[in-house]
């Protein structure tokens, strides 16, 4: 008779059928398979016979009593008499899912079938393409990028009332600026080789270095020419500077991890400080918006938060691609920021080369200790014992190999006593097993193997005992009371039936006072596993056969071994972590690096070859302003402008010395060293990088600037613009804004919390303005007063008349006019404004200042000028005023009269 498989209980077979009966009927399970034969595991063990599976019964079409079927057989509904009819000797034969389903013979088709033979159709490329275009336009980025706009059009007002007729603050730094840009799009067109070489400052070489080239606004140069189109271009340069201040801004101090609030507070502050008011007719200056962008997007790419620090998951190539290629951008718009700026990515370079040399190090160290010291290890924090894997475990427990007190002697016994133990154990194990099996008939214990359970718990009593009193030796020699093994019964019941198995116990080790006989942690009950029911001796067993240290006792306190005393001081080994930048951003960062100073160096040697590369010591100093310039508003600040007209006055260069970041910057950034989100060594850094950028931002007004300024900036030529100290405040700014995004965010995160207790649990009005008001603050002191002058019209001969020539009148500050005025043509000409090459341009003015005479033709002839223009409506009040009607016969010149000007011809 073939054996069949033990059946379960009859609660289990119960609710197993309560439980799989419905669901069957639904048709959620599949139909029954034939019943295999049972395996050599589920035969009994004490020999007894079972009893068969029930047989399946169906009824019978003729009698109507249930008919008997093997347990191999099912039954079938037969097609014709629609009895079930027997299978048998064979496989269980599976009903088809459609024959239930199958409709009666003559109806009708069932209409809803074309519509389950019909496929779902996947989007198209263009339905794709509009859900991928609706989710960028409502993206996070994409809504501050509309604020940031429409925020500086506000801000910026009226700069596009007439964008093509006016310029902001005045009509001199941003006319040259305006000719700059128009002059790099031209050159890129025209003759990329003749780039350097402009159109003004006629004969110099290499006139295009006089200042900041703003090369980086090529591409706006290629559209448009003339004059108008220069101003109009400018105009939106200058509004999409100020936008990409506060998207640059925002994604820093996003990717730095603070939350929206806080983000968009730091970027109104940092975008409209009341400081960058007195440099809006610098564009150069106000293009600083890739700084923090790039400095976002290179964090981005490395994975790294000032809130979570390294996450190697979150890293990016395609971002640290991205932050290097706008860092280049950066630095071709010029090196009055691009050299500062070089000197921060060249201190976080280093920063990750030493933080990645020392988690690799400290890496292979953990190497190396688990290597070369193998065996036990001290578990500092579990305080006790713990063996490590391995052949050399056993190696440091031999006896013969062990030196030491009688403490470890005793030890020793005691390890000798576990495999008795244990070996006792395994056979509680067994018999416990035997024990918990039952007879089918009845369900009552084996009588056997309860008999031979009881006896291998009375052997593992027995070697518990011993264990126990090896322990007491360990104990004594030692000076601490012993602590007896936990005893086994010698009369253990019969396994539990019940459906889960008891909770296990495990005892806690940790060090005895002398007064206590007993551990001093309760032990700790675990919540039940879904696992087979153990009964007590086989408890008993498992804590005496664990695979780890023993836990039926406490552990003796560790020896005290002097070649183990690192690894008792390291603890347990850590898990390895990955490095902190891998080798793919590590090739980046070094690509990047070097493409970023191959082309500082390339602009730099136009810079070099100018005749005036002496360091500007003495200009330093001059525009190096005092502490107090940093309490002290612009005169363009609405708020703080009038306001401090009087301290303002007692600055040397009050334009570039009125350093105010902001009254509310101040609070917000001082409120956040005390409530932050940021953690204390986080504000601690940011503290130390802010007074190290005031020092530095003082020039030579801290101690003479000799060991802070100086020596990073003093050894410049002139020509690199970095004799203004002043201008560092950019990141003085910066740093602010960091630490006040800080207190935003805690402020915001406590608003929550608060608004969580109400009902319903969001905040309300009064809470959502509050959140709001260091935003508002910051934008109110941003609110600026600047002019903006109209641009006198082209003249006429200016689009006609060819160089190169020198127009007259000419002075500082209406060369850089007659410079915007030149792109039409861009011929050459020799007047030029702004801060550099004084000394040329100085000694032009004084020999044309006679014009017409003998000595002035003779110089313009000696350095190539064949043509002077002179504007009528110019020259009033000039010493030229006389030269429009005075006769030039006997200077052997020839004149020319226009509507609007006199050209005259040299020889």
């Amino acid at each position: 008779m073939t054996e069949q498989p033990q059946p379960k209980s009859s609660v289990a077979a119960a609710e197993t059928s309560a439980r799989r009966g419905p669901r069957r009927l639904l048709g959620l399970l599949p139909p029954r398979r034939a019943a295999t034969p049972a395996s050599k595991k589920d035969k009994p063990h004490n020999g007894t016979p079972t009893s068969p599976r029930p047989e399946k019964t169906a009824p019978d079409a003729k009698s109507g009593t249930p008919a008997k079927t093997g347990v191999l057989e099912k039954t079938a509904p037969d097609a014709k008499s629609g009895t079930p009819e027997k299978k048998a000797d064979g496989p269980a034969a599976v009903t088809s899912p459609t024959a239930k389903d199958a409709r009666p013979p003559g109806a009708p088709p069932d209409p809803w079938s074309a519509f389950a033979a019909i496929p779902e159709q996947p989007p198209g490329i263009l339905r794709r393409a509009l859900r991928a275009l609706s989710r960028s336009v409502i993206h996070e980025y994409a809504l501050v990028v509309y604020a940031a706009c429409l925020l500086a059009v506000m801000m910026t007002w009226p700069t596009l009332r007439y964008p093509m007729h006016t310029l902001p603050q005045d009509l001199g730094d941003p006319t040259r600026q305006a000719w700059r840009v128009a002059w790099a799009g031209h050159a890129v067109i025209d003759d990329p080789a003749r780039l350097w070489q402009s159109n003004a400052y006629y004969p110099q070489k290499d006139s295009f270095a006089f200042g900041d080239s703003l090369f980086g606004y090529a591409f706006a140069g290629m559209i448009g020419d003339g004059p108008g189109a220069a101003i109009l271009r400018y105009n939106i340069l200058f509004v999409v500077a100020h936008a990409l201040l506060l998207i640059g801004a925002y994604a820093l101090v996003r990717q730095l991890g603070a939350r929206p609030t806080g983000a968009a507070v730091a970027a109104v502050a940092f975008a409209y400080a009341p400081w960058r008011l007195a440099q809006e007719g610098h564009l150069n200056i106000i293009s600083a918006g890739a700084i923090p962008l790039a400095l976002a997007m290179l964090a981005r790419g490395h994975g790294y938060s000032l809130r979570y620090g390294f996450r190697p998951g979150r890293r990016s190539a395609a971002w640290a691609v991205g932050g290097w290629l706008v860092a280049i951008w950066q630095l071709t718009l010029g090196f009055s920021l691009g050299i500062p700026f070089a000197y921060v990515l060249g201190l976080i370079l280093i920063t990750l080369v030493v933080t990645g040399s020392m988690s690799s190090f400290r890496q292979s160290r953990r190497e190396k200790r688990a290597v070369a010291v193998p065996g036990r290890r001290w578990g500092l924090r579990r305080g006790r014992r713990t063996a490590l894997p391995g052949p050399a475990a056993k190696a440091s427990t031999a006896p013969g190999k062990t030196t030491g007190s009688g403490t470890d002697k005793a030890g020793l016994e005691a390890d000798a006593a576990d495999p008795k133990a244990d070996k006792a154990g395994l056979g509680a194990d067994k018999a416990g097993l035997g024990a918990d099996r039952t007879t089918p008939e009845a369900g009552k214990p084996n009588p056997e193997a309860t008999k031979t359970a009881s006896e291998a718990a009375s052997k593992a009593s027995k070697a518990s005992g011993k264990a126990g009193e090896a322990a007491s030796k360990v104990s004594e020699a030692a000076g601490t009371s012993a602590i007896p093994a936990t005893p086994a019964d010698a009369s253990v019941e019969a396994a539990s039936k019940a459906d889960g198995p008891e909770p296990e116990v495990r005892p806690v080790a940790a060090p005895l006072r002398p007064d206590q006989t007993g551990p001093e942690t309760r032990p700790v009950t675990d919540p039940p596993a879904p696992s087979r029911p153990k009964s007590e001796v086989q408890l008993a067993a498992s804590m005496e056969v664990s695979p780890g240290p023993r836990t039926d006792v406490l552990a003796s306190p560790p020896r005290r071994r002097w070649i183990s005393l690192g690894r008792y001081l390291a603890g347990p080994p850590r898990p390895e972590r990955k490095p902190v930048i891998g080798w793919l951003l590590t090739n980046i960062n070094i690509l990047g690096a070097t493409i970023f100073l191959s082309i500082g160096v390339l602009m730099a040697v136009p810079y070099i070859r100018l005749k005036d590369t002496g360091s500007r010591i003495e200009e330093i100093t001059f525009f190096s302003p005092p502490l107090r310039s940093l309490l002290i508003g612009p005169a363009e600040s609405r708020v703080w402008g009038a306001a401090h007209a009087t301290p303002r006055a007692s600055l040397g260069w009050a334009a570039e010395m009125s350093l105010l970041p902001g009254f509310a910057l101040y609070a917000l950034a001082l409120a956040g060293l005390f409530l932050s989100v940021w953690r204390l060594r986080h504000r601690a850094l940011l503290i130390a990088g802010l007074v190290v950028t005031v020092i530095l931002t003082l020039g030579t007004s801290f101690f003479g600037g000799r060991w802070t300024y100086l020596p990073l900036f003093g050894h410049f030529p002139a020509s690199f613009d970095l004799r203004i100290p002043g201008r560092l405040m950019l990141w003085v700014t910066l740093l602010l804004a960091i630490l006040a995004a800080g207190a935003v965010d805690d402020f915001v995160r406590r608003i929550e919390h608060w608004a969580a207790q109400r009902i319903p649990p969001w905040p309300g009005p009064w809470l959502r303005l509050a959140s709001l008001i260091p935003l508002i603050l910051v934008a109110l002191e941003g609110w600026n007063t600047t002019a903006h002058p109209q641009v006198a019209a082209q003249p006429d001969a200016l689009r006609t008349v060819t160089g190169p020539m020198l127009v007259l009148p000419t002075a500082d500050l209406t060369d850089q006019t007659v410079q915007l005025w030149t792109t039409s043509r861009f011929q050459q000409i020799a007047n030029g404004g702004g801060g550099f090459d004084t000394a040329q341009q100085n000694e032009l003015r004084a020999k044309a200042a006679g014009f017409p005479d003998a000595t002035s033709i003779e110089y313009l002839e000696s350095i190539g000028v064949r043509k002077v223009l002179l504007l009528r409506d110019q020259v009033a009040g000039t010493s030229w005023e006389d030269a429009v009607d005075l006769p030039v016969d006997a200077l052997q010149i020839r004149r020319e009269d226009l509507p609007d000007a006199v050209v005259f011809y040299l020889n």
